[in-house]
């Protein structure tokens, strides 16, 4: 049995498809909806693994609200010489976090055109970012083939179709994702562009004459497809183009553009008056940077802020953000009012736990200022897409929609206004790739 998957960048679904129907995959029996598993794992002390939203769950009640505390662990010895003394044994300790049950781990694709995100520790154990993706994707396999109930001969994989603007970026997250497909040991795999797949799944039920460009955004990328049917079941691909671009990004966007103030931007220190240093609140901008600022060297910095800044209500709102580990409720509160933002024209942001107490009103219209940049760089990747394959906006007959950003008001009035109101179709946002890596897997692309 050959299936498709779709391993996205915030969830991942799978499908297969016999020649007539299109099955989706529990994949998460611990998820609301079981078809699409949250693209997350979890590592224990112990080694364990988890995946989806028990990944989540146990990171949620093993550590958020938890004090972070440190203790020294003695790691071996080492010989130093002294001018007078000779040389001498010399025990050595590092300072080590004491109390964490585990690591939760999010967006590991976006990491794979990162070069510096080469290992991480994780309880003494090192771990390259392969390595860690291989975790995930062989659990999917696993309830792929329980879900079955028959061994999978064959896999066809979504990619983007740039993981990163620089070429040498994006071919080297290329090659980490399929060292990753070997570690885990997947049978016979094969790439296919993720607007390509969704393309797919759309030309299944259509018998007319049109081209159709398909407008994929996901949580790490936007990527571009344009497709002409000929009405008789066959299609011939024109043109594709992605950037890195999607919904994390936009979330760092609301984060670094409207909270700052409430974590202790703007604040003085001493009587000499110094500015918080800007690098620590540079960590906010990633959930698991946020993570990082449970270094000792960064506790200190926060502690002494709030021994002698002026702000001291946002300070000490930063220290419990690190300290019990309400990074990750921050970030999912984050994407929960962008998702309340394509409904209304204000949603309020508010975090009311530990020594956290806000409410921010964010207006629809300052979202969508602080994502200008990013609006026009997917305008400018449509562009390309359309000059490559020699077309203009009258051309398209069909404009496509899948992934969750693609419902962003801001995005669907751009493409409204490039190619009209009228032509413009959402397929399913969360499994659509996936039902098209499934006919390709059965076609044998």
């Amino acid at each position: 049995m050959r299936v498709g998957l779709d391993f996205g960048t915030t969830n991942s679904s799978a499908a297969v498809y016999d020649g007539t129907h299109l099955t989706l995959l529990p994949l998460d029996p611990v998820n609301s909806t079981q078809s699409i598993l949250r693209s997350t794992l979890f590592m224990t002390r112990e080694g364990a693994a988890y995946i989806g939203r028990e990944a989540i769950n146990r990171f949620s009640e093993g550590n958020v609200g938890r004090e972070v505390e440190y203790e020294w662990k003695y790691i071996g010895d080492a010989e130093v010489t002294f001018a007078d003394l000779g040389t001498q044994q010399q025990a050595l300790y590092v300072k080590v976090e004491a109390n964490a049950p585990g690591r939760l781990f999010q967006s590991l694709k976006t990491g794979l055109r990162d070069r510096s995100f080469n290992h991480t520790n994780v309880f003494g154990t090192s771990y390259t970012l392969e390595e860690l993706i291989a975790i995930v994707l062989r659990l999917i396999y696993e309830r792929i083939e329980a879900s079955i109930g028959q061994k999978v001969t064959g896999m066809v994989i979504g990619r983007p179709v740039h993981y990163a603007a620089h070429p040498q970026a994006d071919a080297l997250a290329f090659e980490r994702m399929q060292m990753a497909c070997q570690l885990a040991e997947l049978p016979n795999v094969t790439f296919l562009e993720e607007p390509t797949g969704a393309a797919l799944a759309y030309a299944r039920e259509v018998r007319r004459e049109q081209h159709v460009l398909v407008f994929d955004f996901g949580g790490g990328t936007l990527d571009v497809t344009i497709m002409r049917l000929d009405g008789k079941g066959r299609r011939q691909f024109i043109a594709t183009d992605g950037v890195p671009v999607g919904g994390d990004l936009l979330d760092q966007r609301l984060v670094m553009g409207r909270l700052l103030p409430h974590f202790g931007e703007g604040a003085t220190l001493g009587i000499r008056r110094l500015p918080f240093p800007t690098h620590v609140l540079e960590h906010l901008s990633e959930w698991q940077a946020i993570s990082d600022m449970t270094q000792p060297k960064y506790l200190e910095i926060i502690d002494e802020a709030v021994a002698i800044g002026d702000r001291k209500k946002e300070l000490k709102a930063l220290r419990s953000l690190v300290r019990q580990n309400y990074g990750l409720p921050m970030y999912e509160a984050v994407e929960q009012t962008k998702v309340r933002l394509s409904d209304a024209d204000t949603a309020v942001l508010g975090m009311h736990m530990g020594e956290i107490d806000f409410d921010e009103t964010v207006p629809r219209w300052d979202f969508e200022r602080l994502i200008g940049p990013d609006v026009r760089a997917v305008e400018a990747c449509i562009n390309r897409a359309m000059a490559t394959g020699g077309l203009k906006p009258k051309d398209i007959d069909v404009v496509l929609r899948t992934g969750g950003s693609s419902r962003i008001p801001r995005f669907v009035k751009m493409l409204a206004e490039k190619f009209g109101a009228d032509k413009l179709q959402e397929m399913d946002v969360f499994t659509g790739v996936a039902s098209g890596m499934a006919i390709a897997a059965y076609e044998q692309l």
